[in-house]
């Protein structure tokens, strides 16, 4: 589910090689809209953080220094959530980033995973408003 200018799409890997050698990714267009637009996806089933709280992912991003915002909630609830952001180091090929979850309530349910790139910055849906991801791992 995309929102307020954030547009995910998958598509077949526009750089495969590396360290991801998928033959598809999903891309994230963040367009004009809030400074918050993205995506989340709603799971099947809740999270299960009991012995591993620790996210990785695959990211393609345009520029380095670009923030990446990953965050799970409780579809019933979105105020029971947490989230993690970091920022990529390099520009034009994959890197994987870590999401360090050791803090979170893990008496709470979270069913719903939500990507934010650039929080804070309304996007143009431009070359440099569009990223890759894949792979998310919770380790």
């Amino acid at each position: 589910f995309d929102f307020d200018g954030g547009n995910v799409t998958v598509i077949n890997n526009p750089q495969s090689g590396g360290i991801n050698t998928s033959a598809k990714v999903a891309r994230m267009i963040k367009n004009a809209g809030q400074p918050w637009g993205g995506s989340f996806l709603t799971l099947a089933g809740p999270i299960d953080f009991s012995t591993q709280r620790t996210f990785k992912m695959k990211v393609w991003s345009p520029r380095v220094g670009a923030k990446v915002l990953l965050k799970v909630e409780n579809s019933a609830n979105s105020s029971q959530n947490f989230e993690k952001e970091v920022l990529t180091t390099v520009a034009n090929a994959w890197e994987e980033l870590t999401f360090d979850y050791n803090a979170i309530n893990t008496a709470n349910t979270y069913d719903r995973i939500v990507m934010i790139f650039d929080n804070g910055t309304p996007g143009d849906g431009s070359a440099n408003y569009t990223f890759y991801f894949d792979d998310i791992k919770l380790n």
